[in-house]
């Protein structure tokens, strides 16, 4: 069991990214004429209660009907940590379906055999083989034996089916062209790609495609245009990394940095919006978990031509949650990523608990108090 966690921790590190002292004064308010945000009381979503399971990074598509399916990570077997991605369907009645792994590990010697994790999923219309699917799941993968990770995707007609069919190759790939891992100095290693977080542009196939970079270069959110029309001939352009200005740090003074964000866009108020892990992370045990999350506006046409600046919405603190550890956060979007009341988005959240509650050993680790809450933002 230990070198399943030990394996696996690489991958939870990025999520926190950081290290530094946890104390948060209070997030200044909004400027003039602008109300002051709070979050609704936060309603627990779902976990494997009772179980040394986790559930994290969830994914979550709003249907017009009001019910609400959701993706996200978990590991199949107690006291085992190998990620697979499960499907729950929250109906508007507020009963949900059993959780069932869609996607899991690939045939041994993939590219994906280890974990599969981090989903995020559209609609739209992929081409691939002659057949034409409605859904796209974006995901994390890596390799048994390495410590990068890269990104797939894979494909699907029904947001609740059994099993998604995957496109055999990495669609991002490591930033190295050397085999094997990249050394960050000392015993180091770098984290690779992963994290995606995909809007549609078209409601067709091109995408806005945002993922994390761990490499020798440091920790970052990149983007990307991309056209998934034709899975035969797709396109995807050079990287950027995204804007940072107007991001600051758990003391509210330093400048800020981003990775494990999900995102997604109002075309018709020319906004993008994200929910973002605040740096630096506690030094207590779990200190690879983020102790508070951020939800932060700017222009979407700033964002693509890489000028203006991200404004607060909301921070979510230990005090709003009643978790020393909030980590790994997905907006509620539709289908298309896209969000029409992006000034009071409801985000779906993971807690966790930790030290003194929580140890690194058997089955008193804080991954087994991964559960996943939801909240709203709302305006006093």
């Amino acid at each position: 069991m230990i070198k399943y966690f030990f394996l696996l921790i690489g991958i939870w590190f990025i999520f926190s990214c950081s290290e530094g002292d946890p104390i948060e004064p209070p997030i200044d308010p909004p400027g003039p004429g602008n109300p002051i945000s709070a979050i609704a009381t936060p309603e627990f979503v779902f976990g494997f209660q009772g179980e040394s399971r986790y559930s994290y990074c969830p994914s979550v598509l709003q249907q017009e009907d009001g019910s609400i399916h959701m993706f996200f990570c978990g590991n199949p077997n107690n006291l085992i940590m190998v990620d697979n991605i499960y499907h729950i369907k929250i109906n508007p009645d507020g009963t949900k379906t059993s959780a069932k792994s869609v996607l899991q590990p690939g045939v041994s010697g993939s590219w994906d055999d280890h974990h599969t994790c981090d989903p995020s999923v559209i609609a739209g219309d992929f081409t691939w083989d002659g057949v034409t699917y409605k859904y796209a799941m974006f995901f994390l993968s890596n390799m048994y034996g390495v410590y990068y990770n890269e990104i797939g995707v894979a494909f699907s007609n029904k947001l609740d089916t059994d099993s998604w069919v995957k496109y055999p190759e990495q669609i991002v790939k490591k930033t190295w062209s050397t085999p094997g891992d990249q050394s960050v100095g000392g015993s180091g290693k770098a984290w690779g790609v992963g994290q995606p977080s995909v809007v549609s542009l078209d409601g067709k196939g091109k995408v806005l495609l945002t993922y994390t970079v761990g490499d020798i270069g440091g920790t970052r959110i990149v983007w990307s245009e991309a056209d998934f029309s034709n899975m035969d001939n797709y396109t995807i352009t050079s990287p950027q990394t995204i804007v940072q200005s107007g991001l600051k740090a758990i003391d509210n003074q330093s400048a800020d940095y981003t990775c494990n964000a999900d995102f997604a866009i109002n075309k018709e108020a020319d906004k993008i919006i994200m929910i973002r892990p605040v740096q630096p992370h506690p030094t207590d045990y779990p200190a690879y978990l983020n102790t508070s999350l951020e939800i932060d506006y700017m222009n979407l046409s700033d964002f693509m031509n890489q000028t203006g600046s991200w404004k607060p919405i909301y921070r979510i603190t230990p005090e709003d949650t009643g978790y020393p550890r909030n980590h790994n956060a997905a907006l509620l979007r539709d289908n298309l990523g896209y969000l029409q009341d992006w000034e009071k988005p409801t985000f779906y959240f993971t807690v966790s608990k930790a030290a003194p509650d929580v140890q690194p050993s058997g089955n008193n680790h804080a991954e087994w108090t991964y559960h996943i809450w939801k909240s709203q933002i709302v305006k006093e």
